[in-house]
């Protein structure tokens, strides 16, 4: 009811000022000036967002349940262990690439002596998103 209204207004207003034959340059400029005044008001009033670091970086790309990178570090580190006979490195690195753009490469080693490989993917991950990079390597042959 209360656009209605506002609308009702607007309308007369119109009226009255084409019968009088004025000109409607201010009805066209009012809107504009509105969002510029408002924009200026939020833009200020805005808490700025805190810096996106590296640590972000790794804890958005891992931070999913259920994906290929469950099983590495959930931060910028190394793990060392023995799965099936089998001596495992797996390493979360990080660089950065631009001003709060990281490439995050999660690696994946392993040797018994006689058998080595390694696997390796990486992101690129931005505030809010995660691209895939590429991936080299042979899959671990404990996952078969």
């Amino acid at each position: 009811m209360i656009v209605a209204l506002f609308y009702a207004l607007i309308d007369r207003w119109l009226f009255v000022r084409a019968k009088v034959q004025k000109s409607f340059k201010m009805f066209f400029l009012f809107p504009v000036v509105i969002c510029g005044l408002l924009w200026g008001y939020f833009h200020i009033m805005s808490e700025p967002l805190p810096p996106f670091t590296m640590e972000d970086a790794v804890e958005f790309a891992t931070n999913d349940n259920g994906t290929v990178t469950d099983v590495f570090p959930k931060n910028i580190d190394k793990w060392e262990g023995q799965i099936d006979g089998y001596r495992v490195e797996r390493e979360t690195a990080t660089k950065e690439t631009g001003k709060e753009k990281y490439f995050i490469t999660f690696t994946e080693r392993w040797n018994t002596g006689k058998v080595k490989g390694f696997s390796s993917f990486s992101y690129e991950v931005e505030r809010g998103s995660l691209t895939a990079s590429g991936s080299e390597g042979n899959e671990p042959p404990y996952y078969k």
